[in-house]
Protein backbone atom coordinates (compact mmCIF):
# COMPACT_ATOMS: atom_id res chain seq x y z
CA UNK A 1 0.00 0.00 0.00
CA UNK A 2 1.37 3.40 -1.01
CA UNK A 3 0.94 6.42 1.25
CA UNK A 4 -0.01 9.72 -0.34
CA UNK A 5 1.62 12.75 1.32
CA UNK A 6 3.50 15.92 0.51
CA UNK A 7 7.25 15.83 0.32
CA UNK A 8 9.30 18.41 2.16
CA UNK A 9 10.23 20.02 -1.17
CA UNK A 10 6.58 20.49 -2.13
CA UNK A 11 5.82 21.93 1.30
CA UNK A 12 8.72 24.40 1.14
CA UNK A 13 7.80 25.47 -2.38
CA UNK A 14 4.20 26.12 -1.35
CA UNK A 15 5.40 28.00 1.74
CA UNK A 16 7.68 30.26 -0.34
CA UNK A 17 4.91 31.04 -2.85
CA UNK A 18 2.41 31.90 -0.09
CA UNK A 19 5.04 34.01 1.72
CA UNK A 20 5.77 36.03 -1.42
CA UNK A 21 2.05 36.61 -1.97
CA UNK A 22 1.54 37.77 1.63
CA UNK A 23 4.56 40.11 1.55
CA UNK A 24 3.39 41.61 -1.75
CA UNK A 25 -0.14 42.07 -0.43
CA UNK A 26 1.02 43.70 2.79
CA UNK A 27 3.32 46.06 0.85
CA UNK A 28 0.36 47.07 -1.32
CA UNK A 29 -1.82 47.80 1.73
CA UNK A 30 0.98 49.76 3.45
CA UNK A 31 1.53 51.94 0.37
CA UNK A 32 -2.20 52.47 0.01
CA UNK A 33 -2.56 53.54 3.66
CA UNK A 34 0.37 55.95 3.27
CA UNK A 35 -1.23 57.50 0.17
CA UNK A 36 -4.56 57.92 1.97
CA UNK A 37 -2.87 59.79 4.83
CA UNK A 38 -0.99 62.04 2.39
CA UNK A 39 -4.21 62.76 0.47
CA UNK A 40 -6.01 63.64 3.70
CA UNK A 41 -3.28 66.09 4.74
CA UNK A 42 -3.24 67.63 1.26
CA UNK A 43 -7.02 68.11 1.45
CA UNK A 44 -6.70 69.80 4.85
CA UNK A 45 -3.89 72.03 3.55
CA UNK A 46 -6.03 73.06 0.58
CA UNK A 47 -8.89 74.00 2.90
CA UNK A 48 -6.51 76.03 5.12
CA UNK A 49 -5.36 77.96 2.05
CA UNK A 50 -8.96 78.49 0.88
CA UNK A 51 -9.90 79.65 4.38
CA UNK A 52 -7.21 82.35 4.30
CA UNK A 53 -8.16 83.50 0.80
CA UNK A 54 -11.85 83.72 1.74
CA UNK A 55 -10.98 85.69 4.88
CA UNK A 56 -8.99 88.19 2.81
CA UNK A 57 -11.76 88.43 0.19
CA UNK A 58 -14.23 89.29 2.97
CA UNK A 59 -11.92 92.02 4.26
CA UNK A 60 -12.23 95.60 3.05
CA UNK A 61 -9.77 96.20 0.19
CA UNK A 62 -7.92 98.95 2.05
CA UNK A 63 -7.47 96.69 5.11
CA UNK A 64 -5.74 93.85 3.22
CA UNK A 65 -2.07 94.12 4.24
CA UNK A 66 0.50 94.12 1.44
CA UNK A 67 3.54 91.95 2.15
CA UNK A 68 4.32 88.50 3.48
CA UNK A 69 2.87 86.94 6.61
CA UNK A 70 3.64 83.51 8.04
CA UNK A 71 1.42 81.58 10.44
CA UNK A 72 1.96 78.28 12.20
CA UNK A 73 -1.13 76.11 11.76
CA UNK A 74 -2.25 72.59 12.65
CA UNK A 75 -3.86 70.21 10.18
CA UNK A 76 -5.08 67.20 12.10
CA UNK A 77 -1.90 65.97 13.82
CA UNK A 78 0.42 67.71 11.38
CA UNK A 79 2.13 71.04 12.01
CA UNK A 80 2.46 73.37 9.01
CA UNK A 81 3.16 76.93 7.99
CA UNK A 82 0.74 79.08 6.00
CA UNK A 83 2.59 81.76 4.05
CA UNK A 84 0.48 84.57 2.61
CA UNK A 85 1.99 86.94 0.04
CA UNK A 86 -0.04 89.97 -1.01
CA UNK A 87 1.17 92.27 -3.79
CA UNK A 88 -0.61 95.32 -5.10
CA UNK A 89 -0.86 96.73 -8.61
CA UNK A 90 -1.91 100.33 -7.95
CA UNK A 91 -2.38 101.13 -11.63
CA UNK A 92 -5.49 98.94 -11.76
CA UNK A 93 -6.38 98.76 -8.02
CA UNK A 94 -5.74 95.05 -7.83
CA UNK A 95 -4.15 92.93 -5.10
CA UNK A 96 -2.76 89.50 -5.89
CA UNK A 97 -2.91 87.00 -3.04
CA UNK A 98 -0.79 83.84 -2.98
CA UNK A 99 -1.29 81.42 -0.07
CA UNK A 100 1.14 78.56 0.35
CA UNK A 101 0.79 75.83 2.98
CA UNK A 102 4.04 73.98 3.72
CA UNK A 103 4.34 70.78 5.80
CA UNK A 104 7.07 68.15 6.07
CA UNK A 105 8.42 67.98 2.49
CA UNK A 106 5.15 68.90 0.78
CA UNK A 107 3.26 72.06 -0.07
CA UNK A 108 0.28 73.45 -1.91
CA UNK A 109 -0.19 76.93 -3.30
CA UNK A 110 -3.32 78.85 -4.28
CA UNK A 111 -3.61 82.31 -5.83
CA UNK A 112 -6.37 84.80 -6.44
CA UNK A 113 -6.80 88.46 -7.30
CA UNK A 114 -8.89 90.92 -5.33
CA UNK A 115 -10.10 94.10 -7.02
CA UNK A 116 -10.99 97.35 -5.33
CA UNK A 117 -14.74 97.91 -5.45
Amino acid sequence: MQKKAFTIIEFLLAFVIISIALIGGSAFFYANAKNIVHSDITRLATWKAIEKIETLKATDYSQIPVGTTTENITMGNTQAQRITIVTEDTSVSLKTVNVQVVWNNSNISLSTMIAKQ
